[in-house]
């Protein structure tokens, strides 16, 4: 998944709001995107607060790097791809299932190297079609000294639906999810050419 070198990135500074989520502040993950158009890396730093016996780290702090990188790369799928410039739908997207195989215990900073299992387009299309569709990520996790510390596969289901009712199913339980919808879609909207 790669945009035209002559073409702005289209994925939001801010990660969808993943770097704003509590528990991520708390881990002191960070995220970058190394190019602007590729793959975000999530990083959790080997601090002495997250490492446990023996300066490793735990399957599940190397499961929750996985399944942050994971979760942004379907975003980026969405913001690349879209539902198309005329839908006033936006994406509800709910993990349906994954699967974990641990690796190498690793201690220092774990690294993301998340991809989508599958040509984003071929999933964005059944989504304009259906207005639901599954899209799988794979997401290997490395340890400082690139030795694999865990792989997730992860599949999603996207739906597309109307803001007022994506507001009724989630925005109490998740203060700002709709607001940060709103956002999303106008600037993936203003960022195609």
């Amino acid at each position: 998944m790669s945009v035209a070198a002559d073409r702005p990135s289209p994925y939001p500074d801010d990660f969808y709001g993943f770097r704003d989520v509590p528990l991520h502040i708390h881990l002191g993950m960070r995220f970058e995107r190394p190019e602007p158009a590729e793959p975000a890396v999530v990083t959790l730093p080997g601090t002495d607060s997250v490492l446990g016996p023996g300066g490793i780290h735990s399957p599940a702090a190397v499961y929750t790097v996985a399944e942050v990188a994971s979760g942004i790369s379907v975003c980026d799928a969405l913001a690349l791809y879209g539902a198309g410039e005329d839908t006033t739908l936006v994406p509800l997207v709910l993990t349906r299932h994954t699967s974990f195989e641990p690796g190498a215990d690793a201690g220092g900073d774990l690294r993301s190297r998340a991809r989508l299992a599958e040509d984003p387009g071929a999933a964005t299309e059944r989504l304009r079609a259906a207005r639901k569709a599954s899209i799988e990520v794979e997401c290997d996790v490395l340890g400082e000294d690139e030795a694999l510390a865990g792989r997730l596969s992860a599949r999603f289901y996207l739906r597309m639906m109307s803001l007022s009712l994506l507001e009724s199913i989630a925005g109490q339980m998740v203060p700002g999810m709709a607001e940060r919808a709103r956002e999303v879609l106008g600037a993936v909207r203003a960022a195609r050419p």
